[in-house]
């Protein structure tokens, strides 16, 4: 009688043991929140005078046009994604550094590397007359990043590279309201922790540098490149770190543009580099 009692707590404790042991598996196998796998389902060769692509956006509407700039020089590049080919430029400010392109489907808004922001009617007759520059509506520093948000109707943006974040703690952002004729307003700010980062990846501390963002309006969050990182930092709405993911490293030689289709594809754009090509990567939405 004692021998089957202490036989069968045995087998009660290994029992426990071995679903606490199968729970502790399952918490700490990560349970990604990331709807693509990074094998590509298209890939566009980007033509010479895009081998330093920097930025790209859709319009609504226009799933098949890519619109896309470079970081040298001041002109909107229309990309027929089924024709594989540029089919219209338009100049819209001099020669510059200019690393991001958003829209809220009535103006394009345009980032160059100090913080200013050009704005311009989508369908203009000429881009270069009808541009608004919006200046000092942040701290001076570098920036890469900016996208549109259509649940708040704002700008947001996120540093690169700013004194207010040499300590490493976090990295800091901006919220840009948009009034009539694309003119921009500030209306406040924000910060992407980098101690959660790390919780995610150990390899992320003070490396990480946003270098494109975009809103997955289908899942309410924020997706944002760190090429020097060679990651796709995925949060919620508030910018709170849910996964990192790593890229590639054989296709992605410097990842500068993040986009998304009206179905929720994922679009990334890598400069050349060392590469002979610009490229753009399609990844299609599997869930």
């Amino acid at each position: 009688m004692l021998f089957s009692i202490i036989t069968s707590l045995w087998l009660t404790t290994m029992g426990l043991a071995g679903c606490q042991s199968q729970s502790q598996q399952i918490t700490a196998g990560y349970k990604s929140v990331f709807p693509y796998t990074l094998k590509a389902d298209e890939s566009h060769s980007m033509p010479k005078e895009l081998k330093e692509i920097s930025g790209i956006t859709f319009v609504e509407g226009q799933s098949n046009i890519l619109y896309a700039i470079q970081d040298e020089e001041g002109v909107l590049f229309s990309y027929d994604l089924r024709k594989k080919q540029v089919i219209a430029t338009n100049a819209f400010a001099k020669k510059g550094d200019y690393e991001e392109i958003t829209t809220d489907n009535h103006y394009f808004y345009v980032l160059k590397s100090n913080g200013d922001i050009y704005s311009f009617p989508i369908g203009s007759s000429s881009y270069a007359t009808e541009v608004i520059i919006n200046k000092s509506l942040v701290p001076t520093a570098e920036y890469e990043s900016m996208a549109f948000d259509p649940s708040s109707g704002n700008l947001f943006l996120l540093c690169k590279v700013c004194k207010v974040d040499k300590k490493g703690q976090h990295v800091s952002g901006y919220i840009l309201q948009i009034g009539n004729q694309g003119k921009l307003t500030y209306k406040g700010n924000f910060n992407l922790s980098i101690d959660a980062l790390t919780a995610l990846d150990q390899r992320i501390k003070k490396t990480f540098k946003p270098s494109a963002m975009a809103r997955h309006t289908a899942s309410n969050e924020w997706y944002i490149l760190s090429s020097i990182d060679q990651s796709l930092v995925i949060t919620d709405d508030t910018f709170r770190p849910k996964e990192i993911v790593r890229l590639p490293r054989k296709d992605f030689e410097q990842p500068e543009g993040l986009a998304f289709d009206a179905e929720g594809n994922l679009y990334i754009s890598s400069e050349a580099g060392t590469q002979k090509h610009g490229m753009v990567y399609k990844y299609n939405r599997i869930r």
